[in-house]
């Protein structure tokens, strides 16, 4: 550890490697992901976020955050608010047969994510358009452990902030700063205040064991949510058509999409799986620790590996590293592996991107989620999504995760529903 508290050398590496070491080291509380310890002033662009909080406050915050993920608003998102919107907004993005099919997935997201998060926006296109550019910031700077220019990330990072909090933030704060106020005087029903993370953590800002005393780290946190509602589900959606592309019968897995959504539910779980977005993970022990029999010292950086978890054959089958929506699997095994990690940093959104987990019957209850990102999938697929043999999709190359996307051209054979 520096003098600066950003750990830059390690007393070790250990990685794993196998899904079930993983799975354990997922769990393990002496393993944080907490690498730069510095503030916000001295460079630390992600302090004080829920994300890569340790301990006490992190418990806290994800108790009071997760109620905006309960099961009745999953379904109320995804049975009536996303529906809503999300044709006649293909009907505004897709303009030609020809277009990039990866903002295409961010600006569909960003509109419930940006719900979620409790930012409020007018629908426009233009106003989406930068809500996502912001999205793309914020989306660098979850992956500075990875990035190719760190320093840069920083710079870039602190200006969307900024940006973030002059634009959206603060109008929505004081808004619901006034809600909150005339509930609490008995002038407005509970009812009348948004369900949203930014109403949730100014209604318990003054829980001292949130840690949310400092303004900038609500907009962090904030700016989280929004970030990891979009930019997840953009890169599953584009990953979801380049596996199915590259299979012999694209056309017929694409029909088959369009017609039945827990096919598209399968679709983006073994997208998930074969395309995490964050390939391999990493920890700091905060204490010698042990994972499955492996001794890890204090200051161990620890690598967990994912996308080989994620097709350990003793698992997945000895058919692991192919794309198979339809693979039979171990019933206590998720189907998209552990690309939503595990434990106590276990991704919150995961019930929104990803949906409920899938029986090996195949067979759900009227109460089932699907997920909006196979909603986005199945939405696209009916308009006849091909991809474009003029133009090839380019990988994001700022950063060392291979499953994120700088554009992705596709031709649609319709370019709105009939």
């Amino acid at each position: 550890m520096s003098e600066t508290g950003l750990l830059t050398t390690y007393t070790s590496t250990v990685s794993f490697d196998r899904y079930e070491d993983i799975r354990v080291a997922l769990f393990d509380p002496n393993l944080s992901r907490t690498f730069d310890k510095r503030s916000y002033h001295d460079g630390n662009i992600r302090e004080g976020i829920v994300s890569i909080a340790h301990g006490v406050a992190h418990r806290a915050r994800r108790r009071v955050e997760n109620t905006q993920f309960r099961a009745e608003v999953l379904r109320l998102y995804e049975r009536e608010l996303f529906p809503k919107v999300m044709n006649a907004l293909l009907d505004r993005l897709i303009t030609s047969d020809h277009v990039d099919l990866y903002p295409i997935g961010e600006m569909l997201s960003v509109v419930l994510a940006a719900r979620r998060a409790g930012i409020d926006h007018d629908g426009s296109v233009a106003q989406l358009r930068a809500l996502v550019r912001l999205v793309d910031a914020f989306s660098q700077g979850s992956a500075i452990l990875d990035a190719k220019d760190p320093d840069a990330v920083r710079v870039l990072v602190r200006d969307a902030y900024a940006e973030f909090e002059r634009d959206y933030v603060r109008p929505a704060w004081n808004r619901r700063a006034a809600l909150i106020a005339a509930q609490e005087r008995g002038e407005a029903p509970e009812e009348d205040l948004p369900q949203d993370i930014l109403t949730v953590l100014l209604r318990h800002r003054g829980d001292a064991i949130l840690e949310l005393s400092d303004d900038g780290r609500v907009v962090r946190e904030v700016a989280t949510y929004l970030q990891g509602g979009t930019h997840t589900s953009g890169q599953t959606l584009v990953n979801s058509f380049d596996l199915m592309f590259a299979e012999p019968d694209p056309e017929g897995l694409i029909a088959r999409v369009a017609s039945d959504t827990l096919f598209a539910q399968r679709v983006v779980q073994e997208t998930l799986r074969l395309r995490p977005t964050t390939p391999k993970a990493k920890r700091r022990a905060e204490a010698d620790t042990e994972v499955a029999g492996r001794r890890i010292p204090k200051d161990a950086l620890v690598v967990l590996d994912f996308t080989s978890g994620n097709r350990d054959r003793g698992v997945f089958g000895p058919s692991a590293d192919a794309f198979d929506p339809d693979r039979q699997i171990p019933a206590n095994v998720p189907r998209w592996g552990l690309s939503f990690g595990a434990g106590a940093h276990q991704c919150p959104g995961r019930s929104v991107g990803g949906g409920f987990p899938i029986p090996s019957t195949f067979e759900v209850d009227e109460d089932h989620v699907f997920g909006l990102v196979a909603l986005e999938v199945q939405a696209v697929a009916r308009r006849g999504v091909r991809p474009d043999p003029d133009r090839t999709p380019e990988r994001d190359q700022r950063t060392e995760r291979f499953t994120r996307w700088a554009n992705y051209p596709v031709r649609f054979v319709q370019t709105a529903l009939r």
